[in-house]
């Protein structure tokens, strides 16, 4: 509304000064078609938004013309009988040419504005879409990721269980408690995304629990952790894929004793975790690579969008994965 006020304001001030007008000849003049051009800028914005998006240019260029020749009639009409003084008349008729002029361009202006705006915003609310659906699905797919366990592993302790039942009922019973507690742990720790590095290892303490009822003495498990990072904030369940794998290829197509060793230390701002496993080329299977990371390398590009986070090295005896785990973003 102020814009307007010093618009009609100084359109008045250059009748009076340029033309010659009286001031409230040039008042009344300037209010009379600013009105009129005013309301057909209103009208220009109610009809644009129901523009259909073939042509939307051409027709809002018929309709500014329109617009233009009408409202400026209309105030010329309006003036000449508010305002019956001979020579001004004069100055209306000629004059009037290049008010059209000047109201074509004002809603022409205004047409062509609302088009652009009316876009960007639906760029925007597309993008905002996008983004929200693209969250929604990465929300998805960490949730998937994160309760993926490795069926082998269930198997197995099913396995174990099944062969304890008669032989040592006792374990079986501790063993079923165990894989109780955690499975109960996996589901529960599903809604959060992030755990401290101290309860990520109390959780594996009940893995570690359940395998080595199943593999006895032959697998030794050295954690070290220095005590100063265990408040460090990490994804929930990184790890446990990281041991399982270790275990399972550690341990595969060996009879004897096998120790996976578990390292976590600061570097800089990130913290460094490696796990490493003995390794047998010879003994390992004959198809895939054995070791299933790419699942964890997935949840890490979705969390932190990177791809470096996640390596492997290997030797004649021994894998070890190596994991950087950033600040939580």
């Amino acid at each position: 509304m102020g814009v307007v006020l010093l618009w009609t304001i100084a359109y008045a001030a250059g009748l009076n000064y340029f033309f010659g007008l009286e001031p409230q000849v040039a008042a009344m003049d300037a209010g009379v078609f600013n009105l009129f051009t005013i309301s057909a800028a209103i009208l220009i914005y109610g009809v644009v938004g129901y523009l259909p998006r073939n042509r939307t240019f051409q027709m809002t260029l018929g309709i500014a013309l329109l617009f233009a020749f009408v409202s400026q009639w209309l105030a010329q009409q309006a003036i000449s009988q508010l305002i019956t003084d001979p020579h001004y008349l004069a100055f209306l008729d000629q004059s009037m040419p290049v008010r059209f002029a000047l109201g074509l361009s004002m809603l022409i202006s205004v047409g062509v504005g609302l088009i652009f705006y009316s876009r960007w915003r639906e760029l925007a609310e597309t993008k905002a879409r996008e983004t929200e659906t693209q969250l929604i699905a990465r929300d998805a797919e960490l949730h998937k990721l994160q309760l993926q366990l490795q069926p082998h592993f269930l198997f197995n302790s099913l396995n174990s269980i099944n062969a304890l039942i008669l032989t040592k009922p006792d374990q079986a019973r501790q063993m079923v408690q165990q894989l109780s507690d955690f499975l109960r742990l996996t589901i529960t720790r599903a809604d959060k995304p992030w755990i401290t590095l101290a309860q990520e290892l109390d959780y594996l303490e009940t893995y570690f629990s359940i395998e080595k009822v199943r593999f006895g003495h032959r697998l030794e498990i050295d954690v070290q952790v220095d005590e100063a990072i265990k408040a460090s904030v990490i994804p929930t369940l990184v790890l446990q894929p990281l041991l399982e794998n270790a275990i399972k290829f550690g341990l595969y197509g060996t009879t004897g004793k096998i120790a996976i060793q578990l390292l976590a230390r600061q570097h800089g701002a990130d913290l460094q975790i490696e796990i490493t496993n003995p390794y047998d080329a010879d003994m390992q299977p004959a198809t895939g690579s054995g070791f299933g990371l790419s699942g964890l390398q997935r949840r890490l590009y979705l969390l932190y969008a990177r791809n470096d986070l996640l390596t492997t090295a290997r030797t004649d005896t021994t894998f070890k994965v190596n994991l950087i785990i950033p600040p939580q973003p």
